[in-house]
C-alpha cells in the first residue's frame, strides 16, 4: 500500500527555482526543482561529490545552461534526471525521491507493507 507525506505547496516553487524540505528521517532533507517545462523533480539534498547540501551558497542553483550546480564544489546535474553533467561528481547522480503531485502539493511516496 502506498501512502504519502506532504512536502511542500507547488505555489512555493517557481519555474527554474528550488525549494528545500524536511524528510521523515530527520537526518535528511530534500530539495525540489521546477524545470522550464513545468515538471517538478525532487532529490535527496546531498551532493554525490561530497556529502553536503546541493543548494548551499548564495542561491544560484540554476546555471544559464539549464543545469543545476552544487555551489560548494561546482558539480553539475541534469535537473530532470539528477545525472552528473560535469564537475567533481565523477558520473555519480543525485539520489531521486519518488514524489507525486496532487491537491496543489508535492507528496513523498512511501510504501507500507
Amino acid at each position: 500500500m502506498e501512502t504519502g507525506v506532504k512536502l511542500f505547496l507547488l505555489s512555493e516553487l517557481r519555474e527554474r527555482g528550488s525549494v528545500r524540505f524536511p524528510l521523515p528521517d530527520p537526518r535528511f532533507e530534500g530539495f525540489a526543482v521546477r524545470a522550464a517545462d513545468g515538471t517538478v523533480h525532487a532529490y535527496l539534498n546531498v551532493c554525490s561529490h561530497r556529502a553536503q547540501p546541493v543548494d548551499v551558497g548564495d542561491g544560484r542553483l540554476w546555471q544559464p545552461s539549464g543545469e543545476i550546480e552544487c555551489q560548494a564544489h561546482g558539480a553539475r546535474f541534469d535537473p530532470a534526471t539528477g545525472a552528473c553533467m560535469g564537475g567533481p561528481c565523477d558520473g555519480q547522480p543525485l539520489t531521486p525521491l519518488a514524489i507525486e503531485i496532487r491537491d496543489g502539493a508535492a507528496w513523498l511516496i512511501t510504501s507500507t507493507a
